[in-house]
């Protein structure tokens, strides 16, 4: 499987946003933006008008947009249509997953769906086959910095079991330099990383420790 690190600007400096994904976009392999609408999560983060903003600004970037909002079915294709590579979308926020699965994929996206941590990935198995990525919480979502959870590792094995190996399994959720190894090892191949990458003052080194860690 391929190994990619996800840096999520949730922990950038927004005001000098540009400067800081300028240095570290060479090193990692996605932009991962978290867009919350302070409904389905206790935060408001940003919308459109950035993620336009930085797919102008690093036009051949990957993009994962993870969309922590309560009605994904009225705004997923405008993330698409303002160039998201990958359009996330969570399990518990609507009754039609396989739905938006299929018009994800139909629209030309890797289709992702996310489980917070209390919902059990088995649940997927009617529409695990139309499931490009599950991005795995490890913590409840709507705030950076937070800490690893270990007991979702068994969570990521089962759900790797469930999905084969064919399907990227990402996680969110203090990953850094100590936990990468682990959640790798469970059966994660992307990890989003945000506070141990832009919280650093090289962050070039944090990245290399990063890559260090999951060699």
């Amino acid at each position: 499987m391929n190994r990619k690190i996800s840096a999520s600007i949730l922990n950038a400096d927004f005001l000098h946003l540009g400067d800081a994904l300028a240095e570290v976009v060479p090193l990692v392999d996605e932009i991962h933006l978290d867009v919350m609408d302070g409904v389905f999560v206790d935060n408001i983060s940003f919308g459109v008008p950035v993620a336009a903003g930085l797919r102008s600004a690093f036009p051949d970037s990957v993009i994962d947009t993870h969309l922590m909002i309560s009605t994904p079915h009225r705004y997923w294709q405008e993330f698409v249509d303002m160039g998201s590579s990958i359009v996330t979308f969570h399990y518990e926020a609507t009754d039609h997953s396989y739905a938006l699965l299929k018009q994800l994929r139909a629209a030309g996206v890797d289709a992702g769906i996310s489980l917070t941590p209390a919902t059990d990935a088995r649940l997927l198995e009617p529409v695990k086959e139309f499931i490009d990525r599950l991005l795995i919480m490890t913590v409840e979502p709507g705030f950076g910095g937070q800490s690893f959870e270990p007991a979702m590792l068994r969570k990521i094995e089962r759900a790797r079991e469930l999905l084969g190996p064919e399907v990227d399994i990402e996680v969110d959720g203090g990953i850094n330099d100590r936990t990468i190894a682990d959640v790798q090892s469970a059966g994660a191949n992307v990890f989003v990383v945000g506070s141990f990458i832009f919280g650093a003052e090289d962050r070039a080194e944090q990245v290399a420790r990063l890559r260090d860690a999951l060699r």
